[in-house]
């Protein structure tokens, strides 16, 4: 390699040698095939960083790179491998600093009084080199160092997270054989076999196997729900165990607690069942979603006496259960997209959704699009005349909803607007429009 060379020419001559294109080495050293062409044109001058990369891909010293160093005629030993952290070889640290001596005893064998600006600034730039080098070998250490202590700190975390669960699951155990050991029953039962939507309430029947068991023993039942009130019902004795059906409690969204009170000789003990988490209103109702495709047409020909008109498109109907947490089956048996005007309870007009019925049947829920049989419904109201679209669901237990799809308003024969309604569910029939 020619010492006389630029470092350019030494960096294009080794990238050939090495059957790499400025764009391959660039991708090697994470840099733009432009930053490469710079390099080799002499218009810029490579970090240290990236010449100790380049002298370990082009397999040559920093000092053959930088053509202060003649090439080595012996055939080269083993390589020295890269240190794991990233850091730098102990070659090319000590390469560095010859480099920098090397560069420092020509200055000052050639040193005049008026020393150029260049050399100074030659020299400075080396000496910066050398304490780079010596600041990425210290920072790769305390890389290491770091990783090693993150690695002992996940460990760490791991045991403690597996200790805390074995503490977990013992304390759990315990509390279960202490909680077994203390409680007059052996085994306790409650289930919902009724509800009434009107009322919110809800029948349960509830049962339980007392440890203990005399000819004179009885049992009563309570339900205590979250604000404290109580509901009680006197057990039945069957076979070994007392039972009632006609526990009635309140729909409640809270957890209701439920025990035993067993009485024998004049000495009653409590008992504590499995609570009961069942019992929100919204686990006790269909719910319904629907949207109706519809469009206004007025009259803008001033010539013309043709009313305005709505004209209803598509509907889309979803009709779903929260739970199903009853024995009793709550299903829609007739669903129907009405037309109400003015503040009536009748439907000026109504057409049925079958569909919606066969869907929640097959399926357990309803998700169905549908047109309105026969031509597509339109209506002509009056000047001054409301009107609100509603699909309404008749269900098993003959309660019926109504779901507010529409409302539109005639301000004259040639006008209608479309009013805001969100805020009218619940709304049914008759309920005057603000």
């Amino acid at each position: 390699m020619d010492e006389k060379s630029t470092l350019g020419l030494r960096i294009q001559e080794c990238r050939r040698a090495a059957g790499l294109s400025q764009e391959a080495l660039g991708q090697r050293l994470n840099v733009s095939r432009q930053a490469v062409s710079k390099w080799e044109a002499d218009a810029a001058i490579p970090e240290l960083e990236n010449l100790i990369a380049m002298s370990r891909i082009f397999g040559v010293s920093i000092g053959r790179l930088l053509g202060v160093e003649p090439e080595q005629t012996e055939t080269a030993g083993p390589a020295e491998r890269p240190p794991e952290d990233g850091g730098l070889m102990e070659k090319e640290l000590a390469a560095v600093e010859a480099i920098a001596a090397k560069y420092t005893e020509e200055a000052q064998r050639h040193q005049r009084p008026g020393w150029s600006r260049k050399r100074k600034a030659i020299t400075c730039a080396l000496a910066a080199a050398v304490v780079l080098a010596a600041v990425l070998l210290v920072k790769g250490q305390l890389e290491a160092i770091y990783r090693r202590l993150s690695s002992m700190e996940a460990q760490v975390y791991r045991v403690q997270t597996a200790l805390d669960q074995q503490v977990s699951a013992l304390s759990g155990e315990l509390s279960n054989i202490l909680e077994e050991n203390s409680s007059i029953i052996s085994d306790s039962q409650a289930a919902i076999i009724d509800f009434d939507p009107n009322a919110q309430t809800v029948t349960l029947l509830v049962s339980a196997v007392p440890k203990e068991l005399t000819d004179t023993t009885t049992a009563v039942f309570t339900a205590t729900l979250a604000d404290g009130r109580q509901f009680t019902a006197v057990g039945e004795r069957r076979s070994g165990c007392f039972a009632s059906e006609s526990l009635v409690v309140p729909m409640d969204d809270q957890t209701i607690r439920l025990s035993v009170a067993l009485t024998d000789g004049g000495s009653t003990r409590i008992g504590a069942m499995e609570p009961l988490y069942d019992c929100h209103p919204d686990f006790f109702r269909l719910h319904v979603e629907a949207n109706c495709s519809s469009s206004i047409t007025e009259n803008s020909n001033p010539w013309s006496e043709a009313p305005a008109h709505i004209d209803f498109g598509d509907l889309h109907v979803e009709i779903w259960l929260d739970a199903p947490v009853i024995r009793q089956a709550l299903a829609p048996t007739a669903v129907d997209f009405c037309l109400y005007r003015n503040q009536e309870i009748t439907p000026v007009w109504s057409t049925p959704v079958p569909e919606a019925v066969s869907d929640f049947q097959q399926n357990g829920y309803a998700d169905i699009s549908a047109v309105p049989p026969g031509e597509a419904p339109s209506y002509t109201p009056e000047p001054g005349e409301t009107v609100v679209a509603a699909l309404r669901v008749t269900d098993t237990m003959g309660t019926t909803t109504w779901t507010v799809l529409d409302v539109f308003r005639a301000s004259s024969s040639r006008s209608i607007s479309r009013l805001h309604w969100s805020n009218l569910e619940p709304w049914s029939p008759g309920t005057a429009i603000p």
